[in-house]
């Protein structure tokens, strides 16, 4: 069966946990749709630190990583359209495509997804060697994209579900608040296509600066500066027509709500399962705004981020900091996550 080094969450006797590097077994096919895959590059993310810290639910004695690519290796004997070295991209969130949301065309809020299914979070994931996933979790890719740069298909097709849900115009004026990783994805998303200006509300002077770098138009730190005294004074007290919370804490929450322009439409696409923030409902309705949640990317939303990576209109490299060895994931990985100096950090085994 062979050994294979693997990184590992093991549950605390509280929130949260460890992460620890293994010798585990190499995982193998079971069932005839599956798919063993070689991973040759996972991403980390901000929700593998949110689990050791307890902002986010996992398994016990589960393989992290949940943004990864890799090769096909072995595949079960009702798969049929992969072949042997086909290189693949996984959607790490298995779902069951017979709830009540599936058939109604909202996959990613599948009921049974719901209940605890997503690879590298309550399944074996990608901080290994080898996974195994069902065929339906893949998806097949050019063969002249670079791995490294596909990983970051899982969050980059978040990103495109924001997007496309914020229904970004040329005459709008867009907030990103938060320039994390995926703060950071969000804008070179948007930046793609023509805006007004493009505004980053954002306390760390490392990620302003790397939010400057990928296109922001202007750079409001709320530690030092009235955030709606800034956003008016831009924006020639006009407010906000798009706004992207991409932290999604209370405090960010209410901040939004203090910045909106009549009919504006409030993205809420950062997770805190703990935050709770007060509202107006009259300030919704007398000025026909919309508030939505955007949370995964759907399955049009990974075609639409493979074409963006295949066909390099991304700038891939301004978004990946550092490539390390799975080795260096404790020491090195999640040491930098931590100083916040960092967009992407990709490990490969």
């Amino acid at each position: 069966m062979g050994k294979m080094l693997a990184a590992v969450f093991h549950k605390g006797d509280k929130q949260g946990g460890d992460i620890k590097l293994e010798e585990v077994d190499i995982p193998q096919i079971t069932k005839s749709d599956q798919v063993l895959v070689e991973i040759k590059a996972c991403g980390m993310c901000g929700t593998d630190l949110k689990i050791l810290e307890g902002g986010h639910p996992a398994n016990d004695n589960t393989i992290l990583g949940h943004e990864f690519a890799g090769i096909v290796r072995k595949v079960g004997e009702s798969v049929q359209d992969l072949d042997i070295g086909d290189k693949v991209a996984a959607d790490p969130n298995e779902k069951c495509g017979y709830c009540i949301n599936c058939r109604r065309g909202l996959s990613s809020l599948c009921e049974y997804m719901a209940s605890g299914t997503t690879f590298g979070i309550f399944q074996d994931g990608g901080f290994a060697k080898y996974c195994v996933l069902p065929r339906s979790a893949l998806f097949k890719l050019p063969e002249n994209i670079d791995l490294t740069a596909a990983s970051l298909i899982e969050p980059l097709s978040c990103a495109v579900h924001c997007h496309n849900l914020a229904d970004v115009k040329e005459s709008d004026n867009v907030v990103i608040i938060g320039a994390g990783p995926m703060g950071l994805i969000i804008e070179s998303v948007i930046r793609m296509h023509p805006i007004k200006r493009l505004i980053c509300i954002e306390i760390d002077e490392w990620r302003g600066q790397k939010a400057l770098e990928l296109g922001a138009d202007f750079l409001i730190n709320p530690e030092s500066q009235d955030v709606k005294s800034e956003i008016m004074r831009i924006t020639n007290d006009a407010g906000v027509d798009v706004i992207i919370d991409a932290v999604g804490i209370s405090q960010t929450f209410e901040m939004a709500t203090k910045i909106w322009a009549a009919g504006a439409r409030f993205i809420c696409f950062g997770q805190d399962y703990r935050a709770e923030a007060k509202i107006k409902p009259n300030d919704i309705v007398r000025y026909q705004r919309k508030i939505l949640g955007s949370y995964i990317g759907y399955a049009e939303d990974f075609l639409d981020a493979i074409e963006l990576i295949a066909n390099k209109k991304i700038d891939v490299d301004k978004l990946i900091t550092k490539v390390i060895r799975l080795e260096d994931l404790l020491k090195t990985g999640f040491n930098l996550m931590k100083t916040r100096k960092c967009v992407k950090i990709i490990t490969t085994p």
